[in-house]
């Protein structure tokens, strides 16, 4: 029996002496991890600068297609208008500008999902409607110039408002990560986008569409009012990119402006958060407002 394993053995060693047909031995030096990830970043790089040149024309199913993969695919809940959102100790009028004021409001958007946020109303009949959608870690009142954070010149809602336009202003996920997990398991370091990202994108949905259903209920309810005044979306940085892919699949969206997002997305795409990620987006669409942009409106 000894003699049988001696034999394997020496056989085994003499298979492994002899390369096969066609390759020759590795006797290549340094380190071959650090080289084999460089050759995939390389492999990569080059896959997503290729990318528009597998880009199809659109197509006809091409929103279709964009909702679907942002998860657009739950019916809103109609309403009339937003709910005040007020308690025993504080009114819904939480401040005034010139001309216009400031009121807390809520509104349905799916079974079991509202949006909240701000609404500055002017007193006089508005010249537009607008959603003006914050930066993910700007909440509205920032926006509106109630609380600091954002610089005066920068207060997008506020200065809408002052210049007539009535403006709804939604409360976003933003990217702490203090409820992240559950107390009675484990909590994580994951920004509370990227923690709604990794549950939704399983059951077909995703934090972008989660966020531009809010915009668009918004949207709902400006269409439906009369009369019929112009509907603008406006965001900045996260917000800016909800604004994209809001005016890229609702066409009842007449001039979108789009504030630190807007840009040629092949070189950057790979170092943004995981919960920006869309199957197939570079191969698919040039920016996700190829739609919207060839419809640029004026006010």
């Amino acid at each position: 029996m000894r003699n049988k394993v001696v034999l394997a053995a020496l056989l085994a060693a003499a298979l492994r002496a002899q390369p096969i047909d066609g390759t020759r031995p590795l006797a290549r030096q340094g380190d071959l991890a650090m080289e084999m990830v460089a050759g995939m970043d390389r492999y990569l790089m080059r896959r997503l600068d290729a990318s528009a040149s597998r880009r199809p024309a659109p197509a006809a199913d091409s929103v279709a297609r964009l909702k679907r993969l942002i998860g657009l695919i739950d019916p809103r809940i109609p309403f009339d208008s937003p709910a005040l959102d007020s308690t025993l100790t504080r009114g819904a009028v939480i401040g005034t500008g010139a001309g216009y004021e400031i009121l807390a409001v809520r509104w349905p958007v799916l079974d079991g999902v509202d949006g909240e946020g701000l609404l500055l109303r002017p007193k006089a009949p508005p010249v537009a409607h607008v959603v003006a959608v914050p930066d993910a870690d700007w909440t509205p009142e920032m926006l509106a110039g109630l609380t600091p954070g954002v610089a005066a010149e920068s207060q997008f809602a506020r200065r809408l408002a002052e210049n007539g336009c009535q403006v709804l202003i939604p409360f976003l996920i933003n990217r702490d990560d203090l409820l992240s997990g559950h107390p009675a398991i484990r909590f994580t370091n994951q920004p509370h986008r990227e923690f709604l990202h990794r549950m939704a994108y399983e059951m077909g949905r995703h934090i972008i569409g989660y966020e531009v259903q809010k915009i668009l209920a918004g949207i709902d309810w400006f269409a439906g009012q009369e009369p019929r005044w112009r509907i603008g979306v406006f965001g900045y940085g996260e917000g800016g990119l909800l604004a994209l892919f809001a005016a890229a699949v609702d066409s009842r969206i007449d001039a979108t402006v789009v504030s630190g997002y807007f840009q040629k997305r092949e070189a950057v795409v790979w170092s943004e958060p995981i919960y920006r990620n869309i199957w197939s987006q570079l191969e698919t669409w040039a920016t996700p407002s190829w739609r919207a942009w060839s419809r640029r409106g004026r006010w």
